[in-house]
Protein backbone atom coordinates (compact mmCIF):
# COMPACT_ATOMS: atom_id res chain seq x y z
CA UNK A 1 0.00 0.00 0.00
CA UNK A 2 3.15 2.09 -0.03
CA UNK A 3 4.04 4.08 -3.14
CA UNK A 4 6.37 6.11 -4.39
CA UNK A 5 6.33 9.69 -6.31
CA UNK A 6 9.20 7.95 -9.01
CA UNK A 7 6.28 7.54 -10.90
CA UNK A 8 5.21 9.02 -14.89
CA UNK A 9 1.51 10.36 -14.98
CA UNK A 10 0.11 7.52 -16.63
CA UNK A 11 1.50 5.33 -14.20
CA UNK A 12 -0.32 7.28 -11.27
CA UNK A 13 -3.41 7.29 -13.09
CA UNK A 14 -3.33 3.39 -12.52
CA UNK A 15 -2.16 3.19 -9.34
CA UNK A 16 -5.01 6.07 -8.19
CA UNK A 17 -8.01 3.53 -9.59
CA UNK A 18 -6.77 0.98 -7.72
CA UNK A 19 -6.42 2.54 -4.59
CA UNK A 20 -10.01 4.36 -5.01
CA UNK A 21 -12.18 4.66 -1.87
CA UNK A 22 -9.13 3.76 0.33
CA UNK A 23 -5.86 5.58 0.72
CA UNK A 24 -3.10 6.43 -1.83
CA UNK A 25 0.28 6.74 0.01
CA UNK A 26 2.89 7.67 -1.47
CA UNK A 27 6.32 8.59 -0.17
CA UNK A 28 8.98 10.83 -0.65
CA UNK A 29 8.15 13.86 -2.72
CA UNK A 30 11.57 15.06 -3.70
CA UNK A 31 12.17 11.70 -6.31
CA UNK A 32 8.74 12.93 -8.21
CA UNK A 33 10.00 14.80 -11.57
CA UNK A 34 9.44 18.92 -10.25
CA UNK A 35 8.54 19.17 -14.08
CA UNK A 36 5.07 17.00 -13.90
CA UNK A 37 4.30 16.66 -10.09
CA UNK A 38 2.03 19.53 -10.41
CA UNK A 39 0.07 18.24 -12.99
CA UNK A 40 -0.21 14.93 -11.10
CA UNK A 41 -1.06 16.44 -7.72
CA UNK A 42 -3.79 18.01 -9.93
CA UNK A 43 -5.05 15.01 -11.59
CA UNK A 44 -5.24 12.91 -8.29
CA UNK A 45 -7.20 15.24 -6.74
CA UNK A 46 -9.51 15.89 -9.59
CA UNK A 47 -10.01 12.10 -9.74
CA UNK A 48 -10.14 11.35 -13.50
CA UNK A 49 -7.32 10.19 -16.14
CA UNK A 50 -6.11 11.75 -19.05
CA UNK A 51 -8.73 11.57 -22.01
CA UNK A 52 -6.73 9.18 -24.75
CA UNK A 53 -7.81 7.41 -28.13
CA UNK A 54 -8.11 3.97 -29.25
CA UNK A 55 -6.29 2.48 -32.15
CA UNK A 56 -9.56 2.75 -34.22
CA UNK A 57 -9.43 6.66 -32.67
CA UNK A 58 -12.64 6.16 -30.73
CA UNK A 59 -11.77 7.30 -27.30
CA UNK A 60 -11.46 5.24 -24.37
CA UNK A 61 -12.94 5.67 -21.44
CA UNK A 62 -11.02 7.33 -19.05
CA UNK A 63 -9.91 6.02 -15.30
CA UNK A 64 -11.86 7.86 -12.36
CA UNK A 65 -11.00 7.27 -8.75
CA UNK A 66 -11.73 8.95 -5.39
CA UNK A 67 -9.09 8.64 -3.10
CA UNK A 68 -7.52 10.77 -0.45
CA UNK A 69 -3.43 11.31 -0.47
CA UNK A 70 -1.01 10.94 2.15
CA UNK A 71 2.60 12.16 0.80
CA UNK A 72 6.06 12.38 2.73
CA UNK A 73 9.15 13.98 1.94
CA UNK A 74 11.69 16.35 2.53
CA UNK A 75 10.62 19.09 0.46
CA UNK A 76 7.42 21.16 -0.10
CA UNK A 77 5.88 20.32 -3.15
CA UNK A 78 6.54 24.22 -3.70
CA UNK A 79 10.21 24.14 -2.87
CA UNK A 80 10.37 20.67 -5.24
CA UNK A 81 8.77 22.56 -8.33
CA UNK A 82 11.20 25.70 -8.13
CA UNK A 83 14.13 23.45 -8.51
CA UNK A 84 13.14 22.82 -11.94
CA UNK A 85 11.88 26.67 -12.38
CA UNK A 86 8.04 25.83 -12.12
CA UNK A 87 5.87 28.21 -10.01
CA UNK A 88 3.50 26.53 -7.85
CA UNK A 89 -0.35 27.73 -8.39
CA UNK A 90 -2.65 27.61 -5.28
CA UNK A 91 -4.96 25.39 -6.51
CA UNK A 92 -1.95 22.70 -6.12
CA UNK A 93 -1.12 24.14 -2.53
CA UNK A 94 -4.72 23.68 -0.88
CA UNK A 95 -5.10 19.95 -2.90
CA UNK A 96 -2.04 18.17 -1.60
CA UNK A 97 -1.68 20.46 1.78
CA UNK A 98 2.05 20.94 3.12
CA UNK A 99 2.00 20.31 7.08
CA UNK A 100 5.65 20.38 8.87
CA UNK A 101 6.08 16.93 10.74
CA UNK A 102 9.07 17.69 13.11
CA UNK A 103 8.32 20.32 14.90
CA UNK A 104 6.62 18.64 17.99
CA UNK A 105 7.42 18.17 20.83
CA UNK A 106 9.26 14.81 20.31
CA UNK A 107 10.05 15.52 16.63
CA UNK A 108 6.89 14.09 14.29
CA UNK A 109 5.66 13.27 17.67
CA UNK A 110 3.75 14.92 20.68
CA UNK A 111 3.86 11.51 22.75
CA UNK A 112 6.10 8.53 23.31
CA UNK A 113 3.58 6.29 24.66
CA UNK A 114 5.78 4.63 26.87
CA UNK A 115 8.94 4.61 25.00
CA UNK A 116 12.27 6.83 26.29
CA UNK A 117 12.96 8.33 22.02
CA UNK A 118 11.33 8.94 19.65
CA UNK A 119 13.22 6.54 17.46
CA UNK A 120 12.22 3.94 19.99
CA UNK A 121 8.20 4.88 19.37
CA UNK A 122 8.84 5.15 15.59
CA UNK A 123 10.45 1.32 15.13
CA UNK A 124 7.54 0.38 17.92
CA UNK A 125 5.20 1.46 15.02
CA UNK A 126 6.52 0.61 11.96
CA UNK A 127 6.80 -2.82 13.47
CA UNK A 128 3.15 -2.83 14.66
CA UNK A 129 2.28 -1.52 11.14
CA UNK A 130 3.78 -4.63 9.57
CA UNK A 131 2.88 -6.91 11.70
CA UNK A 132 -1.04 -5.84 11.96
CA UNK A 133 -3.34 -4.04 9.52
CA UNK A 134 -5.99 -4.34 7.84
CA UNK A 135 -8.61 -4.55 10.53
CA UNK A 136 -9.38 -0.91 11.50
CA UNK A 137 -10.91 -0.02 7.92
CA UNK A 138 -12.97 -2.66 7.29
CA UNK A 139 -14.85 -2.64 10.90
CA UNK A 140 -14.87 1.37 10.84
CA UNK A 141 -17.05 0.70 6.98
CA UNK A 142 -19.18 -1.30 8.98
CA UNK A 143 -19.76 0.55 11.48
CA UNK A 144 -20.27 3.55 9.85
CA UNK A 145 -22.89 1.84 7.34
CA UNK A 146 -24.97 0.94 10.56
CA UNK A 147 -25.33 4.48 11.46
CA UNK A 148 -25.40 5.95 8.13
CA UNK A 149 -29.13 7.09 9.19
CA UNK A 150 -27.55 9.60 11.17
CA UNK A 151 -25.93 11.49 8.24
CA UNK A 152 -27.72 14.83 8.88
CA UNK A 153 -25.79 14.54 12.57
CA UNK A 154 -22.78 14.28 10.62
CA UNK A 155 -23.00 16.96 8.67
CA UNK A 156 -23.92 19.50 12.08
CA UNK A 157 -20.69 18.16 12.87
CA UNK A 158 -18.89 19.38 9.94
CA UNK A 159 -21.06 22.69 10.14
CA UNK A 160 -19.61 22.97 13.72
CA UNK A 161 -16.07 22.32 13.43
CA UNK A 162 -15.95 24.76 10.60
CA UNK A 163 -17.89 27.64 12.31
CA UNK A 164 -15.58 27.56 15.39
CA UNK A 165 -12.21 27.66 13.39
CA UNK A 166 -13.99 29.95 10.94
CA UNK A 167 -14.44 32.37 14.60
CA UNK A 168 -10.99 31.23 16.10
CA UNK A 169 -8.97 32.27 13.53
CA UNK A 170 -10.98 35.17 12.38
CA UNK A 171 -11.08 33.46 9.16
CA UNK A 172 -12.56 35.53 5.76
CA UNK A 173 -15.67 33.46 4.43
CA UNK A 174 -14.86 34.67 1.56
CA UNK A 175 -11.44 33.00 1.17
CA UNK A 176 -12.60 29.98 -0.97
CA UNK A 177 -9.69 27.89 -1.11
CA UNK A 178 -8.99 28.07 2.59
CA UNK A 179 -12.74 27.20 3.17
CA UNK A 180 -12.13 24.42 0.92
CA UNK A 181 -9.12 22.79 3.15
CA UNK A 182 -10.88 23.62 6.28
CA UNK A 183 -13.68 21.23 5.53
CA UNK A 184 -11.61 18.42 4.78
CA UNK A 185 -10.23 18.68 8.33
CA UNK A 186 -13.09 18.81 9.13
CA UNK A 187 -14.40 15.55 7.75
CA UNK A 188 -11.08 14.16 9.18
CA UNK A 189 -12.29 15.01 12.75
CA UNK A 190 -15.41 13.85 12.45
CA UNK A 191 -14.08 10.40 11.14
CA UNK A 192 -11.95 10.31 14.12
CA UNK A 193 -14.61 11.03 16.74
CA UNK A 194 -16.78 8.62 15.18
CA UNK A 195 -13.58 6.01 15.22
CA UNK A 196 -13.45 6.61 18.47
CA UNK A 197 -16.91 6.26 19.12
CA UNK A 198 -16.80 3.10 17.00
CA UNK A 199 -14.13 1.70 20.01
CA UNK A 200 -11.26 1.39 17.36
CA UNK A 201 -9.20 3.86 18.23
CA UNK A 202 -8.66 3.80 22.51
CA UNK A 203 -8.47 7.90 21.90
CA UNK A 204 -10.49 10.07 24.69
CA UNK A 205 -13.46 11.87 22.49
CA UNK A 206 -12.65 15.19 21.30
CA UNK A 207 -8.96 13.97 20.99
CA UNK A 208 -9.54 13.48 16.68
CA UNK A 209 -11.42 16.93 16.35
CA UNK A 210 -8.59 18.77 18.74
CA UNK A 211 -6.07 17.56 16.85
CA UNK A 212 -7.31 18.03 13.40
CA UNK A 213 -8.35 22.01 14.65
CA UNK A 214 -4.87 22.75 15.51
CA UNK A 215 -3.20 21.29 12.70
CA UNK A 216 -5.68 23.02 10.42
CA UNK A 217 -5.33 26.25 12.72
CA UNK A 218 -1.05 25.50 12.30
CA UNK A 219 -1.32 25.05 8.06
CA UNK A 220 -3.01 28.03 7.90
CA UNK A 221 -0.74 30.09 9.79
CA UNK A 222 2.25 28.80 7.84
CA UNK A 223 0.20 29.56 4.48
CA UNK A 224 0.13 33.28 5.80
CA UNK A 225 -3.83 32.87 5.52
CA UNK A 226 -6.62 36.26 5.04
CA UNK A 227 -8.26 37.17 8.26
CA UNK A 228 -11.15 39.21 8.64
CA UNK A 229 -9.07 41.86 10.67
CA UNK A 230 -7.02 42.05 7.91
CA UNK A 231 -9.75 42.58 4.94
CA UNK A 232 -11.90 44.88 7.32
CA UNK A 233 -8.26 47.38 7.13
CA UNK A 234 -7.68 47.37 3.95
CA UNK A 235 -11.24 48.10 2.90
CA UNK A 236 -11.74 50.91 5.44
CA UNK A 237 -8.64 52.53 4.02
CA UNK A 238 -10.42 52.29 0.40
CA UNK A 239 -13.27 53.37 1.68
CA UNK A 240 -11.94 56.58 4.13
CA UNK A 241 -10.31 57.74 0.96
CA UNK A 242 -13.19 57.30 -1.60
CA UNK A 243 -15.79 58.81 0.49
CA UNK A 244 -14.12 61.98 0.75
CA UNK A 245 -12.96 62.06 -3.11
CA UNK A 246 -16.13 60.78 -4.53
CA UNK A 247 -16.23 63.96 -7.06
CA UNK A 248 -12.47 63.22 -8.13
CA UNK A 249 -14.63 59.66 -9.95
CA UNK A 250 -16.24 60.71 -13.70
CA UNK A 251 -19.31 59.03 -13.65
CA UNK A 252 -19.56 56.37 -16.54
CA UNK A 253 -21.52 57.80 -19.91
CA UNK A 254 -21.34 61.61 -18.45
CA UNK A 255 -19.01 64.53 -19.04
CA UNK A 256 -19.83 65.84 -15.23
CA UNK A 257 -15.38 66.11 -15.10
CA UNK A 258 -12.39 64.58 -15.66
CA UNK A 259 -11.57 60.77 -13.97
CA UNK A 260 -9.19 62.46 -12.02
CA UNK A 261 -9.13 59.29 -9.53
CA UNK A 262 -11.00 57.18 -11.80
CA UNK A 263 -14.63 55.98 -13.49
CA UNK A 264 -17.94 55.19 -11.21
CA UNK A 265 -21.45 54.12 -11.75
CA UNK A 266 -24.27 53.18 -9.20
CA UNK A 267 -22.62 49.62 -8.74
CA UNK A 268 -18.83 49.80 -9.25
CA UNK A 269 -16.08 52.31 -8.06
CA UNK A 270 -12.75 51.95 -11.51
CA UNK A 271 -9.88 53.17 -9.28
CA UNK A 272 -6.46 53.93 -11.44
CA UNK A 273 -3.57 51.62 -10.17
CA UNK A 274 -1.51 54.93 -9.19
CA UNK A 275 -4.33 56.11 -6.97
CA UNK A 276 -4.59 52.55 -5.38
CA UNK A 277 -1.28 52.76 -5.16
CA UNK A 278 -1.62 56.43 -3.00
CA UNK A 279 -4.61 54.65 -0.91
CA UNK A 280 -3.05 52.26 0.26
CA UNK A 281 0.68 54.21 1.00
CA UNK A 282 3.17 51.57 2.19
CA UNK A 283 0.75 48.05 1.65
CA UNK A 284 1.75 45.96 -1.33
CA UNK A 285 -1.30 47.09 -3.65
CA UNK A 286 -1.57 43.66 -5.40
CA UNK A 287 -1.60 42.16 -1.92
CA UNK A 288 -4.48 45.29 -1.04
CA UNK A 289 -6.32 44.26 -4.10
CA UNK A 290 -6.67 40.11 -3.09
CA UNK A 291 -7.57 41.53 -0.13
CA UNK A 292 -10.55 43.00 -1.54
CA UNK A 293 -10.84 40.39 -3.42
CA UNK A 294 -11.34 38.03 -0.76
CA UNK A 295 -14.27 39.88 0.86
CA UNK A 296 -16.19 39.71 -2.50
CA UNK A 297 -15.32 43.54 -3.17
CA UNK A 298 -12.79 43.15 -6.09
CA UNK A 299 -14.86 42.37 -10.07
CA UNK A 300 -12.35 40.80 -12.57
CA UNK A 301 -12.39 39.42 -15.87
CA UNK A 302 -12.35 35.62 -16.64
CA UNK A 303 -8.51 34.57 -16.45
CA UNK A 304 -7.20 37.76 -16.16
CA UNK A 305 -5.63 38.43 -13.09
CA UNK A 306 -6.92 41.33 -10.12
CA UNK A 307 -7.34 44.19 -12.13
CA UNK A 308 -10.34 45.00 -15.25
CA UNK A 309 -9.82 46.10 -18.50
CA UNK A 310 -12.58 48.96 -19.09
CA UNK A 311 -15.22 49.24 -21.68
CA UNK A 312 -14.93 50.57 -25.06
CA UNK A 313 -16.64 53.63 -24.12
CA UNK A 314 -13.68 54.90 -21.92
CA UNK A 315 -10.60 56.20 -24.25
CA UNK A 316 -7.84 53.83 -24.32
CA UNK A 317 -9.56 51.40 -21.98
CA UNK A 318 -7.28 51.45 -18.90
CA UNK A 319 -6.82 48.72 -16.14
CA UNK A 320 -8.04 49.69 -13.11
CA UNK A 321 -9.55 48.18 -9.82
CA UNK A 322 -12.78 47.87 -9.73
CA UNK A 323 -14.44 47.56 -6.06
CA UNK A 324 -18.17 47.22 -5.51
CA UNK A 325 -19.71 50.59 -4.86
CA UNK A 326 -22.67 50.26 -2.46
CA UNK A 327 -20.49 47.80 -0.48
CA UNK A 328 -17.41 50.25 0.18
CA UNK A 329 -20.20 53.61 0.47
CA UNK A 330 -23.28 52.00 1.81
CA UNK A 331 -26.25 52.11 -1.23
CA UNK A 332 -27.43 55.66 -0.37
CA UNK A 333 -24.07 56.75 -1.11
CA UNK A 334 -23.36 55.06 -3.97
Amino acid sequence: MLQSWDGTPSGFEGIAAACNDTLLNIEELHKADPKTVGDIVYMLANGEGRLRARSNGKLQTPQRWRVPVLSSGEVSLEDHMASAGRKTFAGQEVRLINLEADGRAHGAFDALHGETTAKAFAERVDHASLETYGHAGPRFVEALMANIGNSRKFQNVIDIFCSDANKKADLSLGDGQVQRVLKRFAIAALAGELATKFNLTGWEPGAAKAAARELFLEWFEAREGTTNQEIATAVQRTKSYVSKHLDRFQTIDTTDHDPVDGWRNKDWLYIRPDRWRVIHGEEDPIEMARLHADGGLLKTQNGGGLQFKMGRNIPGRPRVYAIHASKILGASEA
